[in-house]
């Protein structure tokens, strides 16, 4: 016990450091008198990254301080005994916490069970689990629209990515005759009249409304509507274009914030590319989202990405039971190396993470034994007049709130 408190004491002094911080004559903050290699460090990240900080500024200062701040803590971090996971110096490192918010943008789905929410449904993937479950899946890797990691850049568009990036795996799997899927279509044509996520476009919506979206109404290819990372005027589908009717798409007034699928209508855009419904999971519940992701494909799963400035690689267990679901992202997979984990595709660049990946600890009692509340659902989860608080479980929340879609081969 006492070779520990040198270690833990060293953990305290950093921890209130990066949190107490100093601030100078023009308000700007400081951290103490940083390490000679910090500045060294920080002109090869700039160099690196692109920046353009002139120094002796008051924001080249500001952007060091941060770097600095984050540099101690990800010291602190790789000290740690028995270490699933390498914090450092990521393209991020000189972001103001402002500025980590705006990345991680989506502001989550609509919370469970409130008034006026979509149909309650049997959950199809919930009911389906007789076959044994493969110990890993890797087979989407190899996906041709998995190869390049998209960076959303400081547009809070990740709910448009993710979905992007899902429906575009399901119709290579399934051939469809649509070649892509285009986010920023998506993004600019999405309605969000209840506030679910946010209120629309880069200022957030969710992973359901933008499936039935697409679902009813169609959306562009990428060579069509590309993507530009900021709100622009929503452009008409061809089918808009051309004068012919569109499907009902009154269920996007709904949060839907109940689980089960949503079935394609006759006169719904989506039967024509090959997308039949989509599903909203069980929340909180392991093996339907193995078996979704393993069977099915891609799936669209929301997280606390808070802690995620700092990763590096390997298999990240930074996530306390409490969480506030604030980004969304792709599920490609499942593994074990060092522990078992989920296989997550960002939408931060392939210079972030693991080749733009993370790996989350996946363990199966998490839907008993890692559990926790998201006390702040209007910036997390919620829509207008929901709960003040859900229940999240899983690492960083990833088995709340997840959605797969549903396609037929043509």
């Amino acid at each position: 016990m006492s070779a520990l408190r040198p270690v833990l004491a060293a953990v305290l002094l950093n921890t209130l450091a990066l949190a107490a911080e100093i601030r100078g004559s023009r308000g700007q903050k400081l951290v103490p008198s940083a390490p000679a290699e910090h500045h060294a460090a920080f002109a090869a990240f700039i160099q690196r990254h692109g920046r353009t900080y002139k120094q002796g500024s008051e924001e080249y200062q500001r952007r060091f301080d941060l770097f600095s701040a984050r540099l101690e803590k990800a010291a602190v971090l790789n000290a740690r005994p028995g270490k699933l996971w390498t914090a450092g110096a990521t393209k991020h490192a000189d972001f103001s916490e402002e500025e980590l918010s705006r990345l991680r943008g989506w502001s989550g789905s609509a919370s469970p069970r409130r008034g006026g929410a979509g149909k309650s449904l049997r959950s199809g993937i919930a009911l389906a689990q007789e076959d044994a479950l493969p110990d890993e899946v890797t087979s989407w890797n190899n996906l041709s629209v998995l190869q390049k990691v998209r960076d959303q850049g400081g547009c809070g568009s990740c709910w448009a990515v993710a979905t992007s990036t899902v429906l575009d795996s399901h119709g290579e799997i399934y051939k469809s005759p649509q070649a892509s899927f285009a986010a920023q279509n998506i993004l600019d044509c999405t309605p969000n009249p209840r506030k679910c996520g946010g209120s629309g476009g880069c200022q957030g919506a969710t992973v359901e409304l933008a499936m039935n979206q697409v679902m009813t109404n169609g959306v562009l290819t990428e060579d069509q509507d590309a993507y530009v990372g900021s709100d622009m005027k929503c452009k008409k589908s061809l089918l808009q274009i051309s004068g012919a009717g569109l499907g009902d798409n009154t269920e996007n007034s709904n949060d839907f914030s109940s689980e089960g699928q949503r079935h394609a209508a006759s006169s719904d855009e989506g039967l024509k590319f090959g997308m039949t419904g989509w599903e909203r999971l069980p929340e909180n519940k392991y093996i339907p989202l193995m078996r979704a992701v393993a069977e099915h494909g891609p799936v669209g799963v929301s997280v606390d990405a808070s802690p995620w400035s700092l990763y590096m690689g390997g298999v990240f267990d930074g996530c306390g039971k409490d969480a506030v679901i604030n980004h969304a992202v792709t599920l490609v997979g499942y593994g074990k190396d060092t522990a078992k984990y989920w296989l997550i595709q960002n939408s931060w660049g392939g210079d972030w993470g693991e080749s733009g990946r993370i790996r989350l600890l996946r363990r199966e009692q998490d839907e008993t034994d890692h559990c926790g509340k998201d006390d702040q659902p209007l910036e997390g989860t919620g829509c207008e007049g929901g709960p003040a608080s859900v229940k999240v479980c899983g690492q960083c929340g990833i088995l709340y709130d997840n959605v797969v879609p549903y396609f037929k081969k043509l």
